[in-house]
């Protein structure tokens, strides 16, 4: 059995800073260019955007101003998935599982009137 690093999560093969700053990336561009950039395939990087959602997926308590984009797989072939981002930091909240209306007010109501309010 290896050693267990706080840095590396339990069976991945990425640092939290590089999946950090890899969604940073995506968020900027594309999954497929980032991937194309070689540093992680394209099944790694939406690895690392499902286990930051997961991470984060608590309530974002002092949000001030939210952002809602979209991150595509390769863009302009309309394969997008919707993500919600601190505007002051652009850093990753978590994403919605669909593009409607209906599944992001899902998210958001989620987060309870505190953090709406």
């Amino acid at each position: 059995m290896g050693e267990k690093l706080e840095v590396v999560k339990n069976r991945r093969t990425y640092t939290k800073r590089l999946a950090d700053t890899t969604i940073k990336s995506v968020l900027s561009s594309d999954i497929n260019s980032v991937a194309k950039q070689g540093v992680e395939a394209t099944e790694e990087i939406e690895r690392m955007l499902s286990d930051a959602s997961r991470e984060l997926s608590s309530k974002p308590l002092g949000l001030k101003k939210l952002g809602i984009d979209e991150i595509a797989l390769i863009k302009g072939q309309g394969n997008y998935s919707p993500v919600l981002i601190y505007l002051e930091t652009f850093k990753l909240i978590t994403s919605a599982k669909g593009r409607t209306q209906a599944e992001i007010e899902l998210v958001l109501n989620s987060w309870g009137s505190e953090v709406l309010e």
